[in-house]
Parts: structure tokens; C-alpha cells; sequence
């Protein structure tokens, strides 16, 4: 594409950093991470509306795309620990993949990976690191699902694997309990509040498919 831009300067929200940081986002090291966004996983509003937008823009610059999925309820027999704590016991034959549907919008492009993983940590038991290293991918912008669950252990296995990542924080729901829900909270409840404070503190930056639409366009 004529018009696709060789970089991006994103606003960017980091704990106790300068409100008006912005970051340089490089299309051609930079991949666009959805986590655990198919119709089993997803809150479709959000789907439809930040993530459809989001992954766009992402497409139009020419980022690396790739979808990571729940393939498995856990990792097999009987006395697995996870199977156990989300009360699906009933199951069996719990390691069989699991074939990932997407809502149209968001659909898989053929040349886009779609790596099936087992753990809330994408980069735990999956070739997610050594695929993005393949392409010489340095920084990640994440999408999806849950903030308390998948999608922030990912952004802790791309820190640790010490790639810059940024989580979008409307691409993603609020998952809050009725206890911490609060409409006088900036996030509109303590577990989102929590969740971001830590990873705005300790993992990355967390910018908005609106910011990023912005910096597509300058």
C-alpha cells in the first residue's frame, strides 16, 4: 500500500510517566497480538467494535498478525489441576484440540498464524516466541481476553521474554466481580484498576484502538 506508514508515534499510558508519552511503534518489528479472541472466549460487543477497528489498522501498517486460542480445557488426565478448578471434571478426552471459531470480522487471513495454547501464559508450551523471533518481531501490541486471565499473563510471558509490549486497554473487558464494581473508580472498578496499575507499573504501556487509529493517520 502507497500510503502504509514505516513507523507510528502512539500514545502510550505508563504509571507515573509523562500523560502526553508517545511511543515509536515500528509496523515491519511490531506484532498485533489477539488473545484468546474466538466466539468461546470473546465478549463479541468488544469483538465487533475496538478489536475489528484495532486489527485494521494493524493489517493496513503491515504488522505481524497472530491469534492465540484456547485449544485444550486442560492438558489431559484426570487429576489435572486445571480441568479440576473450572469444574469441568465431566469432561473427557480434555487434551483434544479444539478447532477455534471467529466472528466474520475478525476472521484469520491464510497467512496469519493461529497458535493454539493450553496455559493463561501464550508463550508457556507454544512456539508464539520462536515464530515472532522468525520475523524479528521486538514489540507487541495485545488484544482480547480476560484481563484478569489469558490476556494479562501473555503480556507477562512477552515481558519476560523481553519483548516492549503494549496492551490495549478498551480491547479487552473490565471483568469485574459485583463486589469491586465501582462507577465513581476511573476504570470503572478496583479489578481493572488493580490489573492495570500493576501492568502499567511493572509489564508495559497500555494505549486505545482510538490512539492508534490517531497515529495511523499522522
Amino acid at each position: 500500500m502507497e500510503n502504509t506508514p514505516t513507523e507510528l508515534e502512539l500514545s502510550v499510558r505508563k504509571y507515573n510517566a509523562d500523560p502526553e508519552l508517545n511511543i515509536r511503534i515500528v509496523p515491519e518489528t511490531t506484532a498485533f497480538l489477539l488473545v484468546d479472541c474466538d466466539k468461546s472466549s470473546a465478549d463479541n460487543q468488544i469483538v465487533e467494535n475496538q478489536i475489528h477497528s484495532a486489527l485494521k489498522i494493524a493489517r493496513e501498517s503491515g504488522m505481524k498478525i497472530v491469534y492465540l486460542f484456547n485449544a485444550i480445557h486442560g492438558v489431559g488426565g484426570s487429576n489435572d489441576v486445571t480441568t479440576k478448578i473450572h469444574g469441568l471434571d465431566y469432561l473427557k478426552n480434555s487434551w483434544k484440540p479444539l478447532i477455534p471459531k471467529f466472528n466474520q470480522l475478525i476472521q484469520p487471513l491464510e497467512n496469519e498464524a493461529v497458535i493454539p495454547k493450553s496455559h493463561k501464559d501464550g508463550f508457556n508450551g507454544t512456539v508464539l516466541d520462536y515464530y515472532l523471533k522468525t520475523w524479528n518481531i521486538d514489540t507487541i501490541i495485545a488484544a482480547g481476553f480476560s484481563i484478569k486471565s489469558c490476556l494479562f499473563h501473555t503480556c507477562i510471558g512477552a515481558r519476560h521474554n523481553n519483548y516492549r509490549v503494549v496492551m490495549l486497554r478498551d480491547c479487552t473487558n473490565s471483568s469485574e466481580f459485583p463486589d469491586t464494581v465501582d462507577t465513581e473508580n476511573p476504570e470503572g472498578g478496583w479489578l481493572r484498576f488493580v490489573f492495570l496499575r500493576i501492568y502499567e507499573t511493572d509489564i508495559g504501556y497500555t494505549s486505545t484502538s482510538t490512539d492508534l487509529m490517531k497515529a495511523s493517520l499522522n
